[in-house]
C-alpha cells in the first residue's frame, strides 16, 4: 500500500512538471508499481476473482503514466491545460465588451438625447427638412445614373469597356437606419424624428393645394411645419381654395409657420398687385381672409420668415412677401386667440423684430392705420 501511494505522488509530480529532476525517480517508482500490480493480478487470477474485461485501478494509472512519458505531445497538452484560468477570464472580458449595449436600460430622456444626434438634422439652428431640396437631390442622382447606364449601353455595343465611376460618399441628412433595429427603436426614433424636426413644404400649384414630399413622410405624425405659399397673379389665383382637407392631413400639427412668397414665373405680375395691403387686389384679400379663417385654432401660428438670419430659411419662391404687408394684413383680418382666450397681438403672430417694439398693443380686427 505505501508503494502505491508513493507511485500516485510521483505521478502527480510528473503531471505538474514533466521536466523536473525527479523524473527518473518517478520512472523507478513506476517499475516498482508495475511489479506490485503484477503480483496483485496474479493473486486475483489464482483466487478466481478477476473478471475478464476489467482492469485494476493501478493498471489504468500505469498505462496513463506510460503513455504520458512516451508521448511528448500529450505532456505538452496536459501541461498547457493546467493554466487556462487567466485566458478564460480574459476571454470573458472580451465577450462582455462584444455584447450589445443595453440601450433600453437608460432613461427615456437619455435615449432621446442619443436619438437627436441621428434623426435630427444637424448644422442649422432650426433643424428643417426641405421637401423640395430632398426631392431635387434625389432626382439629380437618378438622372445621373440613367445617363451613365445609357452611355455604358452604347459603349458595350461598340465593344468598349463600360464606365464605372467611383460613387461619391453622400452624407445623409438624417440617419434613419437605427429605426430598422427593432420595433421599439423604430417607435422611439421616429417619434423624435417627427417631434424635433421642422418639415418645410412648398405649394407652387395654387389654387390647388397638392404637395410633393419625399416618400415615407407620415403627415399624421408631423408636429412642426413650415408652409411656403408661392403666390401667382390675381388672374390665376381667382379660384376658391378649400383648406380644410389640407389641414386635416396633419392631425398632430402643433407649430405652423406660413411664409407667402412670389412664384418665380409670375413674379412681375403678382408683385405689382400685392406690393402693399392698401392697394392689394381683392383676390388676394379674399385669399388671406379665407386662409386665416381655415387655420385650426389650436395651432401656434407665425406669419412670414424669421427675422434671425441664423435660422437660414430657404425659400423656393423668388422673394417673400414683405413683413409690412403681412403686418397690415393681420391687423385688418386677424382674430386669433391664445389658449386662455386672449386675443393675440400682431407682433405675436408676425415676426417683425425690434423695429416694431412700441407697437405691441396692436391687435387684429382693428384699423391698420391706427398703428401709424
Amino acid at each position: 500500500m505505501p508503494q502505491i501511494q508513493r507511485f500516485h505522488m510521483s505521478m502527480m509530480a510528473l503531471r505538474r512538471n514533466p521536466y523536473r529532476k525527479c523524473k527518473k525517480e518517478g520512472a523507478a517508482d513506476l517499475t516498482t508499481g508495475n511489479r506490485a500490480n503484477e503480483r496483485g493480478n496474479s493473486q486475483l487470477e489464482e483466487t478466481g476473482r478477476f473478471a475478464p474485461g476489467k482492469m485494476s485501478v493501478t493498471s489504468l494509472l500505469n498505462e496513463d503514466a506510460a503513455g504520458s512519458a512516451t508521448n511528448p505531445r500529450r505532456l505538452n497538452r496536459e501541461s498547457s491545460t493546467t493554466k487556462p484560468r487567466r485566458k478564460t477570464v480574459a476571454s470573458a472580458d472580451i465577450q462582455s465588451q462584444q455584447d450589445p449595449f443595453p440601450l433600453f436600460h437608460l432613461p427615456r430622456e437619455l435615449r432621446n438625447h442619443i436619438y437627436s444626434y441621428l434623426v435630427v438634422q444637424r448644422g442649422r439652428r432650426i433643424p428643417t427638412l426641405e421637401a423640395k431640396t430632398i426631392l431635387r437631390e434625389h432626382k439629380k442622382r437618378h438622372a445621373a445614373q440613367r445617363t451613365r447606364e445609357r452611355l455604358n449601353l452604347k459603349r458595350t455595343q461598340t465593344g468598349r469597356r463600360p464606365i464605372s465611376p467611383k460613387e461619391a460618399i453622400v452624407e445623409p441628412v438624417v440617419h434613419l437606419n437605427i429605426s430598422r433595429a427593432s420595433k421599439s427603436l423604430h417607435f422611439e426614433a421616429s417619434e423624435c424624428f417627427y417631434q424635433s424636426n421642422w418639415f418645410a413644404i412648398s405649394i407652387d400649384s395654387l389654387p390647388a393645394t397638392t404637395i410633393e414630399t419625399p416618400s415615407g413622410w407620415d403627415y399624421s405624425r408631423i408636429t412642426r411645419m413650415q408652409l411656403e405659399l408661392q403666390l401667382k397673379d390675381s388672374q390665376r389665383m381667382n379660384s376658391y381654395i378649400d383648406w380644410a382637407p389640407f389641414f386635416a392631413m396633419f392631425p398632430r400639427l402643433r407649430f405652423l409657420r406660413i411664409i407667402p412668397s412670389f412664384h418665380p414665373r409670375y413674379y412681375d405680375w403678382a408683385f405689382s398687385e400685392l406690393s402693399n395691403w392698401d392697394d392689394a387686389h381683392y383676390i388676394f384679400r379674399a385669399f388671406f381672409a379665407l386662409l386665416l379663417a381655415s387655420i385650426p385654432e389650436q395651432l401656434i401660428l407665425k406669419l412670414g420668415s424669421s427675422v434671425d438670419a441664423q435660422d437660414d430659411m430657404r425659400l423656393e419662391g423668388k422673394t417673400a412677401v414683405s413683413k409690412q404687408l403681412l403686418w397690415d394684413m393681420y391687423s385688418h383680418l386677424g382674430t386669433r386667440r391664445d389658449a386662455n382666450g386672449q386675443t393675440l397681438f400682431v407682433n405675436q403672430v408676425v415676426d417683425w423684430g425690434e423695429a416694431f417694439g412700441p407697437a405691441i398693443g396692436v391687435v387684429g380686427r382693428c384699423n391698420h392705420q391706427c398703428r401709424r
